[in-house]
């Protein structure tokens, strides 16, 4: 070898040291120097051609490697590395061109049918580069990408069980590839083995938490099974990983339908707050469906927000002006708000809008009913009716004028509509049970019949006293009602048992509930069951209230003057504690009954002469032993009113104007309660006349020291 020999070869082994050592710009100048000596020296310019592709020049790639083949035209590998550099030029077709003469001289590399794949896979020549990838697996079947690329086009081809076997063999090799499983678990749900799908997706989630496209197609999955707050999980979780308007687009859909179904489910559960926020978050992607407006103006007005369902409604109008049903929904929030004409102009523009919309005459018969117009609403119930027999909020409020008027031989057979109305709460939660509702004819000797509480704690007060009739019927009885109420209900005569809400039954064979008692007995005005008293306190508890209380050296008076702000018409019969104070004085000693009040009236009680025990309220046997310790309850329409009366205490009841119909209309008295009177409003909202009367009747209140 002659000394020139040996300098090119010493240079060229250091470049290539250099190379090895990833000092590219080293490299390629002692590649400079070999080629300045030797221009054709074939290994040299064969790794400068490497050098260059390795540093992305990939047009001075070609360049070198096209002189390589020019001094040895059959080195496949040059041919090979040329059609990668090509490819990486975007000239796919001269770099299938230099693939297939390295094929041709060297048909087992592997790498170039590998390269070669996935050049045609980049012109969409499918079958070719699936062929091609077989190729690949034939040499070096252990080659885990060739079997995920194989799975790629075969799933492009519409061939999911194939690509299947392929992305699982690419797992075998490694079974903790995301990109891999990611795969897998779409080609799983294109065979609708979706709970393999969604594992799949979730052991991505766990290799990897923040890959935005797997919570996106886990999202798209958890869609197809109908878990639609799952599925919002992850379209959020994708946004915060890749917060871009493409992805947002892309995501837009999805959250459509996963948003719209959810509030949908929400507002069929009775849980409009939670479906109106989820109505908001869809409208602000998508505002342009009038349906969705119409169902957040409802939930809205079912959350009682009625003034944002108005402007709600109000964006559905705007897309159709003359749709009778929005103009109706309109109507009834205005009621919600008691503006009242303007309510009754929406219900008429209803009617115009839409002349058979049987739930518009419903609506205006309800309005009408609210402000003491009850033939009118009569009259339009019974149109509702004419127009749709099974309108039941038609039926449903007709039977609540029948009651008030006392014609309790239509009114309890028409109160039964309760359980057909969807709109009432009672038919939401509504019990279905295998066994068959007692009639009230058939025979009930060594029978069991479980009673259960349907409505508010008033109502299960009041009809509770059924339960002594029927088990004089011979059946055993069993009573469901609400917690509170459990304890008092062991002194109810004729009881068996008393069950709270939610525990387990015992077995039975008859059921009724509570509100359709009257009917079953055939009740009338004159023949209801009035015993002086039919509950009583737990001497227990008197026993403590007593000492709590001490001596007494004036009348004791217990005083409610708010309902439960959640009952539909609460701001017609509740009182403002301002309003209110002004019947109190140092003549009484005054007591609050009251356990729920708005925040903002506790600074105006802590300075009123009004004694406050709620602390010690804990269920109703306490509050039944403080009313047996009093000489009067005075108490606007609330479950404390039939307390009092269920234990025949004196009992004066503030009623609004239009009463409630279970008061019936102008009487003083009650036929319900022996012991109770009736203080009416004489015009609607005004409370001064009421409280000036029973102001006046304090006065002459008899006080013997009952809690003495």
């Amino acid at each position: 070898m002659n000394q020139s020999t040996d300098g090119i070869q010493s240079l060229f082994a250091q470049g290539l040291q250099f190379h090895s050592q990833g000092e590219v710009n080293q490299a390629m100048a002692a590649y400079e120097q070999v080629l300045k000596l030797d221009p054709q020296h074939f290994d040299t310019l064969y790794h400068v051609g490497i050098a260059a592709f390795q540093v992305g020049n990939f047009e001075m790639a070609a360049q070198f490697f096209r002189s390589a083949l020019a001094v040895r035209p059959d080195d496949a590998a040059s041919h090979s590395n040329l059609g990668n550099a090509l490819k990486e030029m975007q000239q796919l077709e001269d770099a299938l061109l230099s693939y297939d003469q390295a094929l041709a001289l060297h048909n087992a590399d592997a790498d170039t049918h590998f390269n070669r794949a996935g050049t045609l896979l980049a012109l969409q020549r499918l079958e070719e580069a699936l062929h091609s990838y077989d190729q690949v697996l034939a040499i070096n079947p252990a080659d885990e990408q060739a079997w995920q690329h194989r799975s790629l086009i075969q799933q492009q081809l519409q061939q999911p069980k194939t690509a299947l076997y392929s992305v699982e063999q690419a797992l075998l090799l490694n079974p903790q590839n995301p990109e891999t499983l990611s795969l897998r678990g779409d080609l799983l749900a294109a065979l609708a083995r979706l709970e393999e799908a969604e594992q799949c997706y979730r052991t991505v989630l766990e290799l990897v938490p923040d890959i935005a496209d797997a919570h996106y197609q886990l999202g798209r999955l958890l869609l197809l099974r109908e878990r639609y707050e799952d599925a919002l999980d992850c379209f959020k979780n994708t946004l915060a990983l890749k917060p871009s308007p493409a992805i947002v687009q892309e995501l837009r859909g999805g959250l459509i339908t996963a948003y719209g179904k959810l509030a949908r489910a929400h507002l069929d559960h009775n849980r409009p707050e939670v479906a109106a926020q989820l109505f908001d978050a869809l409208l602000k992607i998508d505002s342009s469906d009038v349906e969705n407006w119409e169902l957040h103006a409802l939930a809205l007005h079912e959350a009682g927000h009625n003034e944002a369902a108005l402007a709600s409604i109000d964006r559905a109008l705007s897309f159709k002006p003359n749709e009778g049903r929005y103009h109706l929904a309109r109507a009834l929030m205005l009621l919600a708000l008691q503006r009242y004409e303007e309510s009754q102009q929406a219900f008429e523009q209803a009617i115009r809008s839409a002349p058979r919309l049987a739930d518009a005459y419903a609506g205006l018969g309800r309005m009408q009913a609210r402000v003491g117009q009850f033939e009118r609403a009569l009259k339009n119930y019974k149109q509702a009716i004419a127009l749709d027999p099974n309108c039941s909020v038609a039926q449903w409020n007709q039977a609540q004028i029948y009651l008030r008027r006392g014609d309790f031989k239509q009114g309890w057979r028409a109160y039964e509509w309760r359980w057909k109305t969807p709109s009432l709460p009672m038919y939401k939660s509504r019990r279905d049970f295998p066994q068959p509702a007692w009639s009230g004819s058939e025979a009930l000797d060594g029978k069991t019949i479980l009673l259960h509480a349907e409505q508010g704690l008033g109502d299960t007060l009041q009809f509770c006293r059924y339960a002594t009739l029927v088990a004089r019927r011979g059946a055993q009885v069993i009573l469901e009602v609400p917690a509170p109420l459990a304890a008092l209900m062991q002194s109810l005569q004729g009881v068996a048992r008393i069950v709270k809400r939610g525990e387990p039954l015992p077995p039975f064979d008859y059921h009724l509930p509570l509100m359709s008692l009257p009917l079953a007995f055939d009740t009338r005005v004159e023949n209801i069951p009035a015993p002086s008293a039919y509950l009583a306190a737990d001497p227990g508890k008197l026993a403590q209230w007593q000492a709590r209380l001490g001596a007494a050296d004036k009348p004791r008076v217990g005083v409610v003057w708010r309902g439960a702000a959640h009952y539909g018409n609460d701001q017609s019969r509740s009182l403002a504690l301002a309003t209110f104070a002004t019947l109190l004085s140092d003549q009484f000693e005054f007591i609050s009954l009251q356990k729920e009040m708005p925040p903002d009236e506790q600074a105006l009680l802590d300075t009123l002469p009004l004694r406050q025990v709620a602390a010690h309220l804990q269920d109703f046997s306490d509050t039944a032993a403080l009313c047996a310790l009093l000489d009067v309850v005075i108490t606007v329409d609330t479950s404390v009113a039939h307390l009092a009366g269920a234990l025949g205490k004196p009992v004066w009841l503030l009623l609004p104007e239009p009463g409630e119909w279970r008061w019936l209309e102008q009487r003083g008295d009650s036929p319900w309660y022996p012991s109770a009177r009736l203080f009416r409003q004489t015009q609607a909202g005004d409370w001064s006349a009421v409280l000036d009367k029973v102001a006046g009747e304090l006065k002459a209140l008899p006080f013997a020291g009952l809690s003495g």
